[in-house]
């Protein structure tokens, strides 16, 4: 349990330092470390370096161009019920994954209220596929981390205020990340069901690659579109620099890192 902690907390501190600001944030020091030095050449283009990055990240062409590579790679499920009419006449067994995204404990909230948005996204699709699927079951997964309840516990509960009937939930509290979720699910279910799998978008090409390498064949089921297919004309504003655009880069960085990670066989 040591070494899970001390691994997961320097991955932690990896991905905070790979984030968009605190990579503009370290150029900045290397300019006033730079300059103080002396070296004012290397601070002038450390300076340059900085501005640029700051455009980049800051402006929505490269963060809404890269997100919506990575969320275009699998369609959503947007298919009339009748289109499900044949798994219940074959008698195909389903399986909803809906994979852990977070919450925080408020006993003053419902279950529902305590979801974080992309958690509670997430649910609403599962429960979705759930009425569209005949006989299908819900799965949750996520582990507690420092909150008093698992993830998976805390949407289960949250399907049953939402009106799912508990016999229809299973939950698979164990697993703390990605690749852990698919090797756990394949451990409880193996590949006698048939899987739609249910994570936000932009987080469904890294989740897909290790399901497969599990030894599954999951449907995608993305959710959470931040970058929308929207026929309204953008208003001029919105090409302005503004935080939410770093924070389009925040999730671009953190997946295609997630993703190179999982190449060479890490979690």
């Amino acid at each position: 349990m040591r070494t899970i902690s001390l691994f997961m907390f320097f991955r932690t501190l990896t991905k905070s330092l790979l984030a968009p600001l605190p990579i503009l944030y370290i150029l900045l020091i290397a300019f006033f470390a730079f300059n103080i030095k002396g070296k004012k050449r290397v601070g002038k283009y450390l300076i340059w370096i900085s501005v640029v990055w700051f455009f980049m990240i800051s402006t929505p062409f490269l963060p809404k161009t890269l997100l919506a590579s990575l969320e275009n790679k699998y369609p959503p499920i947007n298919i009339p019920v009748s289109s499900f009419a044949q798994l219940y006449e074959q008698g195909v067994c389903v399986n909803i994954l809906v994979l852990g995204s977070g919450y925080e404990t408020d006993d003053r909230l419902s279950y529902s209220g305590q979801l974080n948005a992309s958690s509670l996204g997430r649910l609403v699709e599962g429960i979705r596929l759930s009425h569209l699927i005949p006989r299908s079951k819900l799965v949750f997964s996520g582990y507690a981390g420092r909150q008093k309840l698992a993830q998976a516990e805390v949407l289960a509960l949250a399907a049953q205020e939402l009106g799912i009937d508990s016999t229809v939930i299973q939950t698979i509290p164990e697993p703390w990340n990605t690749k852990n979720e698919a090797r756990e699910y394949f451990k409880r279910f193996g590949t006698t069901s048939k899987l739609y799998l249910v994570t936000d978008a932009a987080h469904m090409p890294r989740a897909i690659m290790h399901f497969k390498k599990a030894g599954l064949k999951p449907i995608p089921a993305p959710i959470n579109f931040v970058i929308k297919k929207n026929l309204v004309l953008s208003s001029y504003t919105d090409y302005f620099p503004g935080s939410q655009n770093i924070r389009f880069m925040e999730i671009i960085i953190q997946e295609y890192l997630g993703i190179l990670w999982a190449i060479i066989g890490g979690d």
